[in-house]
């Protein structure tokens, strides 16, 4: 039996004006104005803030909304479990309107959720209790909790809070100035005791105010909010100068009463008329713009800038806005969002979730998984995606591919967040206008969509940072309430022709429960592709190079999926483009280049667009055919090649004849059996997936493809999305010499085969041929100091960037192979057992073991510790097997 645990929730909680002017400590006043929380279970904290606060706010257990969440587990005696935050603020932080106190309540809150329990209110009010634990007093805490205005005290015992209802006519406008204030230091600032007519003066005065609300007399609030203990001290030259020509100024414009909101820096005034809706309210029947407008002049006069905020007092405090509740997995769960379907399944209704086809990366009957119905997207949808940064942007496109019982929204929001932190460019795929220079304006413009800017400066990083955090999430999620000895692991299985193994390493390198092995064609990758692999020594990480080229490496990979009882042993799981989690991922940036290129190109969306894409393996151009099904305004999908050019002959002469791979200038496209090709072919057999294993299986057998009877209609289909070029070693030299002389750009080989394609296809392509080249955008799939020792004519060598840097000086470790499948599937057993006799280790005895693998160096293990020790020792174990 399946059944719900609670994985996440989501909090409002309200600001708060304190002491409004005489009662210190014991006021407060909820505003409308809020702050929303969600938490959720998560595979790693991390605290997400939008809004205010962003850029001050702490990413760490020092956060209220941490603390706050913290207190509650605690009270249930249980530990904090790891979770993810998203915080959306709209309260200013440290001006006075009760931020800390909403992030300790809404913290609270969430925590007593998800822990299951709950708290009297009547008798004892615990909440207020726990937030106070915390905060220290209760005239911000209570009315966040409560809403409306509360006087909250102390009974000797314990915390208790008085409600008074707010008129609903009112409303209040604040002044915030860009200066905030210290709450600790305000308080810091006041005297210990004070005189006994202060103190009679505000006792009255306080009296007066509460009278005020409860009888309707507004017309009193002028004194009411009158004080003598902590404004005039905060109101000086010294702290904040503008606080009484502000307030003189706000009701000289009609305000009711005015005062310094808590400890400031806000200064907030009273008004009335308001009734209803005040967005469609004569202004007229109002104050509220006329005294915002003489604040914002006193303030100025005395040299202080703000912002001015008009909101109202809010009767709701603390609340939740929804639960989210997980099924919990059983044998017959099944989630209900978007399925997969393998391409060569004998079962026309079979099909998995989203999450299956990500762990299972190849489908059992050797097909490759693709969404059983694509979606679509509207114009106008499209026109809501155009200003979304690119991770808000690739959770939206995910979301439509991805059920919300699998992932929800915020832990969606999260991976993605997270998997694109690490991107030097804030646009993670940056759209680059080339100018030529000074004395070539002949040369049109061209746009380039740079794809470099991640951990390994290529392409592949955008989908391997995603897929190794969505690894981790599916993982730490079975994981959760196991034992050590239940839990669930993977080997990621992969092959490279050179980026993708290094984005691949970094994307998993020291995963949990995670083995990754990357086979490379021995020699036939870049040097500098080379060292970025073999030069991670996490123990997690096994490098390859095999006897051959690409080609045997990936059918090495296919053909272990496809052996039952190896990939169940060791829980094999794809990370070359054959998972479709890296198709998903390489959509999105389709989506944002469009959007980008309609901002500089100053046009209307649904302007088509050309892209021409660098291919090798079919993954890249692959993603954006999805993104025209879906209806993103594409052109033509123009594939580049270099000599070798299976995909160019078939697109272009109908030829898709198997030939031995040739070496070239563009290593990582040296292909000549593009896997994602099966993708398209299925649905050029219109989603048939007995066609498509019939087709697939000839290919196989004879080496060439025959689209049999029908195939001048099928050709049409695949004209209607696709175009190409060829790029010769002497074309990719030609365009890189020409791109560093006429727009002082340096392309890598590969993003020199897109724009060498791009001019071919604009002088004879059918569709094409004269389109301006600003209608194209060539995208550029990694950076040019990868691939140094091309020798293209340039006068300035490619630029390393810091990531690339001394990477022939760090040791290596890789193994070497034959092109032998058994050779390959003995290695993998001998290393995993290995592995698994270093972890078994780590108990009692692991200090001795570990100090004799690590050559008897007992101050490693005493220095390093037993964990790092035994890291330490498989890495030991693995060198000794190469």
């Amino acid at each position: 039996m399946s059944h719900t645990v609670r994985s996440g929730v989501t909090v409002r909680v309200p600001a708060t004006t304190a002491n409004m002017g005489p009662g210190y400590d014991s006021l407060g006043m909820a505003l409308d104005l809020w702050n929303e929380l969600t938490v959720e279970y998560a595979s790693m904290f991390s605290i997400h803030i939008q809004g205010e606060g962003a850029d001050v706010l702490p990413r760490n257990e020092d956060n209220f909304v941490v603390k706050g969440v913290q207190l509650a587990f605690e009270r249930a005696g249980k530990p904090m479990p790891t979770l993810a935050f998203f915080c959306k603020n709209e309260i200013p932080f440290g001006s006075g309107l009760g931020s800390s106190s909403a992030g300790i309540i809404s913290g609270i809150l969430a925590g007593l959720v998800l822990s299951g329990q709950q708290v009297k209110v009547k008798d004892g009010e615990e909440l207020l209790q726990m937030a106070a634990s915390i905060e220290g007093h209760v005239d911000n805490i209570a009315p966040c909790i409560y809403g409306n205005l509360q006087i909250g005290f102390h009974t000797g015992e314990r915390w208790q809070t008085q409600e008074i209802a707010v008129p609903s006519s009112l409303q209040c406008v604040v002044l915030t100035p860009n200066t905030p204030m210290n709450t600790k230091e305000a308080r810091a600032m006041l005297k210990s005791e004070v005189p006994r007519d202060d103190a009679i003066f505000n006792i009255a005065r306080t009296a007066l105010l509460v009278r005020a609300f409860q009888t309707g007399d507004l017309d009193s609030l002028r004194h009411a909010t009158e004080d003598k203990l902590h404004q005039p001290v905060r109101g000086s030259d010294k702290v904040l100068p503008a606080l009484f020509p502000v307030i003189k100024a706000a009701l000289d414009a009609g305000a009711k009463g005015a005062f310094l909101s808590g400890a400031g820096s806000s200064i907030l005034a009273i008004t009335t008329g308001a009734r209803g809706e005040v967005a469609v309210q004569d202004a007229s029947e109002r104050f509220d713009a006329a005294v915002a407008a003489a604040m914002t002049a006193a303030a100025e006069a005395c040299g202080v800038q703000g912002r001015i905020t008009i909101t109202r007092p809010t009767p709701l405090g603390a609340h939740v806005v929804a639960i989210r509740e997980t099924i919990a997995p059983s044998l017959s769960f099944k989630s209900t969002g978007p399925r997969y379907v393998s391409t060569r399944r004998s079962d026309e209704n079979a099909s998995v979730s989203f999450e299956e086809a990500v762990m299972h990366g190849l489908a059992h009957d050797g097909g490759l998984y693709v969404p059983r119905e694509v979606p679509t997207v509207s114009i106008d949808m499209l026109k809501e995606w155009s200003t979304l940064s690119f991770p808000d942007l690739a959770a939206a496109v995910m979301r439509l591919y991805i059920g919300v019982d699998e992932i929800s929204d915020a832990a969606l929001s999260e991976l993605v967040h997270r998997s694109y932190s690490r991107f030097t460019s804030s646009h993670v795929t940056p759209l680059v206008k080339l100018t030529p220079g000074t004395t070539a304006e002949h040369a049109p413009p061209t746009y380039v969509l740079e794809q470099f800017h991640g951990p390994t400066c290529a392409f592949k990083d955008v989908a391997l940072q995603f897929v190794g955090n969505l690894f981790e999430f599916f993982l730490a999620r079975k994981n959760q309430h196991l034992p050590e000895e239940d839990r669930h692991a993977i080997t990621v299985l992969g092959a490279t022709s050179g980026d993708t193994g290094s984005a691949a390493i970094e994307g998993l390198r020291g995963k949990e429960n995670v083995e990754v092995f990357i086979l490379h064609p021995h020699k036939r990758v870049a040097p500098i592709q080379e060292a970025q692999m073999t030069t991670i020594l996490d123990a997690n990480v096994h490098n390859v190079a095999v006897d051959g080229a690409f080609d045997d490496c990936q059918s090495m990979v296919k053909t272990l999926f496809q052996d039952e009882e190896f990939r169940e042993k060791h829980h094999l799981a794809a990370v070359n483009s054959i998972n479709w989690a890296r198709i998903l991922a390489q959509i999105v940036y389709y989506f944002y280049m469009y959007f980008r290129w309609v901002e500089q190109e100053h046009t209307a969306i649904g302007t088509t667009l050309n892209v021409v894409v660098p291919t090798g393996n079919f993954g890249n151009i692959l993603a954006g055919f999805y993104a025209k099904r879906m209806g993103l305004p594409l052109g033509k999908l123009v594939v580049a090649t270099n000599r070798n050019d299976i995909l160019y002959r078939f697109l272009r002469h109908r030829d898709y004849t198997a030939r031995p791979v040739e070496p070239s200038l563009a290593p990582a496209m040296d292909i000549v059996v593009p896997s994602n090709f099966e993708r398209f072919l299925y649905f050029l057999m219109d989603n048939n997936p007995h066609k498509t294993k019939a087709l697939m299986k000839r290919i196989k057998s004879s080496g060439t493809l025959d689209l049999g009877k029908n195939k001048d209609e099928l050709y049409k289909i695949v004209d209607s999305f696709f175009d190409a070029g060829r790029a010769s070693d002497e074309d990719i030299k030609a365009a890189i010499w020409r791109y560093r002389k006429l727009y002082n750009y340096l392309p890598c080989p590969h993003t020199a085969t897109a724009l060498h394609t791009m001019q071919l296809v604009r002088g004879d392509g059918e569709d094409l041929a004269g389109v301006p080249a600003s209608h194209f955008v060539c995208l550029a799939t990694a950076h040019p100091g990868k691939f140094r020792e091309t020798d293209a004519p340039t006068d300035v060598p490619p630029p390393l960037p810091p990531q690339l840097k001394g990477l022939h000086l760090k040791p290596k470790r890789c193994a070497h192979i034959g092109n032998d499948l058994t050779e390959l599937k003995d290695f993998m057993d001998t290393t995993l057992a290995e592995r698994e006799q270093a972890k078994d280790v780590a108990g009692t005895s692991s200090c001795m073991w570990c100090a004799q693998m690590c050559c008897g160096r007992w101050d490693l293990v005493a220095a390093a510790g037993v964990g790092a020790a035994v890291a330490i020792a498989s890495l030991h174990l693995l060198n000794r097997r190469t």
